[in-house]
């Protein structure tokens, strides 16, 4: 899984399509690499506290080892922001958030 670097982060919230779901906000944008990127991204507007955020993006980084299969043959960019609610959660409830992201991403 690779990560987008700081400026193409930036490029991606400014001109990226937004999806929003129960437990993340997904903005996603077409790359011509032929492989998708990611960027976990949990600002101190998600927690004040350090451990909480790297929680957050753990998660994010799990759910997408197990349930993202199908994201591997997607050309985009992808930036996953997480809500509060995810941290009151198990990896298993973001298989439906995943299996949307991956789905979505096929149109891309």
């Amino acid at each position: 899984m690779e990560t987008l670097k700081n400026r193409e982060v930036k490029n991606l919230l400014k001109t990226g399509n937004v999806l929003k779901t129960e437990h993340l906000i997904i903005i996603y944008s077409r790359n011509n690499l032929g492989k998708p990127r990611f960027a976990f991204i949990a600002s101190k507007k998600f927690s004040k506290k350090a451990v909480e955020r790297n929680r957050a993006k753990r998660l994010l980084r799990e759910a997408l080892r197990l349930y993202g299969r199908s994201i591997g043959s997607a050309s985009c960019d992808v930036a996953l922001i997480p809500k509060r609610s995810v941290l009151n959660i198990k990896v298993w409830h973001l298989k439906n958030d995943i299996t949307y992201l991956a789905e979505k991403l096929k149109k891309c």
